[in-house]
């Protein structure tokens, strides 16, 4: 899932490009933000948003930040009308019933509960009954948080849940990525578990797809060294075909367990039983007198249980192979 968030800030013509280059890079899912009321956020309150970029940190009235990000409904309904036009699905982030509501006209394929709204009980339900599957940002949470959560949605009808795991801080460390969350979370909650890549390289999200992550939605933009939010961990977009064909190449690597070796099988390089000296009939099977080679051109050394002890009826010359019809009777 190819997150573009709101990257492109209030540009619509960057909106579209990326659409287009993410159509264009293979099976993926577009993933924006419904950030279409500035009201979410109360005005002069003095909260700020804190976060990092390629060359530092910044802090921005938190206010002044959702204004310059909001977009009216007719921007989005453009940008996704281009979407189903390029034949992309498309999955949203909503704050309010309002793009809920939009997303389901649109034809969304899901909507994104951001961590900060997973106690948002009236958001999660009306999302719940709208018809279209839920993710679950869960990052910066206690597990008992996502827990009521997800049996909110499924309590008022959600048809399908997601729960991606959000390691932390953007950028967040190797060393403090828990990925154990997500086969954990996996059986706790009996739902399709991902990854909201937030580490600044790509080595995270293919150690997901080891872990058996089901989703991996990961930030791509233009420029990730830019001074903007969140893009501090964004790939650039040029780099989603070949981050596809890896996410591709380690899903196709877990394969199933117990395996069945692919027939028929190379066994020559497998050992027989041959005369370590020369042996006469009345001599008795043992590793005195018996060494092994391959390829088994008699008796096959995984039987070596049922020859051991048995006698021989005919010479066998040193070095010459010890086939089943050269030994007589029970062990000795």
């Amino acid at each position: 899932m190819a997150e573009v968030g709101t990257f492109f800030n209030q540009s619509l013509e960057q909106a579209r490009s990326y659409a287009h280059r993410i159509a264009a890079a293979g099976p993926v899912v577009f993933k924006t933000e419904i950030l279409h009321d500035p009201e979410i956020c109360m005005a002069g309150t003095g909260i700020q948003a804190a976060y990092a970029h390629a060359h530092g940190r910044r802090v921005e009235d938190y206010r002044q930040l959702i204004e310059r990000k909001c977009n009216p409904l007719s921007f989005y309904a453009d940008l996704l009308g281009l979407c189903r036009e390029l034949e992309v699905p498309f999955v949203a982030s909503v704050y309010d019933t309002v793009a809920v509501d939009f997303m389901v006209a649109q034809g969304g394929a899901a909507l994104k509960i951001a961590r900060n709204n997973v106690d948002h009980l009236p958001l999660i339900r009306h999302c719940a009954r709208s018809g279209l599957p839920i993710i679950f940002d869960a990052g910066g949470l206690y597990v008992w948080e996502i827990v009521r959560a997800v049996e909110e949605a499924r309590r008022h009808g959600a048809t399908g849940i997601i729960v991606n795991h959000h390691p932390g801080a953007n950028p967040t460390p190797a060393e403090q990525h828990n990925l154990a969350a997500i086969p954990a979370y996996k059986a706790a909650l009996d739902c399709p578990v991902g990854l909201s890549c937030h580490y600044r390289g790509e080595q995270m999200m293919y150690a997901a797809v080891a872990l058996g992550a089901d989703l991996i939605e990961k930030g791509v933009c233009d420029d990730p060294d830019e001074a903007e939010q969140d893009v501090v961990t964004a790939a650039p977009i040029g780099r989603l075909p070949d981050m596809l064909r890896t996410m591709t190449e380690c899903w196709q690597a877990i394969g199933r367990f117990p395996t069945l070796p692919r027939e028929p099988r190379d066994l020559d390089t497998r050992s027989g039983l041959v005369a370590r000296r020369p042996l006469r009939p009345g001599d008795v099977i043992d590793l005195k007198n018996v060494g092994f080679a391959w390829p088994a051109l008699g008796i096959p050394v995984g039987s070596w249980d049922l020859a051991a002890g048995r006698r021989v009826g005919r010479a066998i010359e040193a070095g010459q192979p010890i086939d089943w019809h050269a030994l007589e009777g029970p062990a000795a």
